[in-house]
């Protein structure tokens, strides 16, 4: 592991390790890697998550898809995704020259399909880990034997994503079941009308939902598990991201600001990244 280097696995045979400082890039920013803007410079960052993925494709939500709100918007996206097996074919060449680790977000619930999904991606080049996307309804006997399912097909560390709501309920289950570290986690739901008095329910991004993860991570914090702790949700700031990390973060994920203004999202891990 280089100097300096965070490791999110550090009891893990395989490992984890972020070179690049602590800030990642979230599910969704930069979808399987064909997503990324010119100005984001993906081998400034400590790693990113791509995907979702899931073992069949799946069509996205019907339109519309996004309204502003204050202090952030809402998006109804759903899982949509080509299939694990088309997108590594027509994406995963793209995985080994983004110049950070890679983290395949996998969102199957079905245990066959989930262990499809990862085994599929496990042999593809560049794949660092994985990151299962846990479902808001989950219980946490649910969590913990779909985690242990995927334990199964793969050698590479496995991350569990939660639910902001039900983070500190199911994040022991997650560790329990040997996930590296947790995720606090996947956004909110909500709901906005748009100027055409459309309603958009869907999960809810942008600064202000910052408050309510960082609640969710102290109490998570709380509870003294072993595995990592990585913050995602609403995190625009240079403030922000430290109070994460100061509060007992590992390492942290930025989502809607790569969307909004991805030159900031660089500036911000470089900022961090330098003290």
């Amino acid at each position: 592991m280089a100097e300096g280097a965070i490791e999110l696995a550090p009891g893990h045979k395989i490992g984890l390790p972020l070179a690049g400082g602590p800030v990642m890039l979230a599910a969704g920013s930069i979808g399987c890697g064909e997503a990324r803007h010119r100005e984001l410079e993906t081998a400034r960052f400590g790693g990113v998550v791509v995907g979702p993925f899931t073992r069949r494709s799946r069509g996205g939500s019907p339109p519309p898809r996004l309204v502003e709100t204050l202090g952030g918007l809402v998006r109804s996206v759903g899982l949509q995704n080509r299939g694990v097996s088309a997108a590594v074919r027509r994406y995963g060449q793209l995985w080994p020259r983004l110049g950070c680790p890679v983290i395949a977000q996998v969102a199957d619930s079905e245990f066959h399909e989930a262990a499809e999904t990862v085994g599929r991606l496990s042999v593809a080049d560049g794949i660092a880990g994985f990151e299962l996307l846990c479902q808001p309804e989950a219980s946490e006997r649910e969590v913990g034997r779909l985690l242990e399912v995927l334990l199964l097909e793969t050698d590479l560390p496995v991350l569990v994503k939660l639910p902001l709501a039900r983070a500190a309920t199911l994040a022991p289950a997650a560790i329990e079941s040997g996930a590296v570290g947790v995720v606090v986690g996947s956004p909110p739901i909500g709901a906005g009308i748009r100027a055409d008095r459309q309603a958009v329910n869907g999960e809810m991004f942008g600064p202000g939902i910052f408050p309510m993860m960082l609640a969710a991570l102290l109490a998570v914090k709380a509870l003294g598990l072993t595995g990592s702790l990585i913050a995602c949700g609403g995190i625009h700031t240079l403030q922000q991201a430290r109070d994460c990390l100061r509060t007992g973060a590992d390492a942290l994920q930025l989502d809607s600001l790569v969307w909004v203004e991805p030159a900031a999202a660089v500036a911000l891990a470089i900022g961090l990244d330098s003290g």
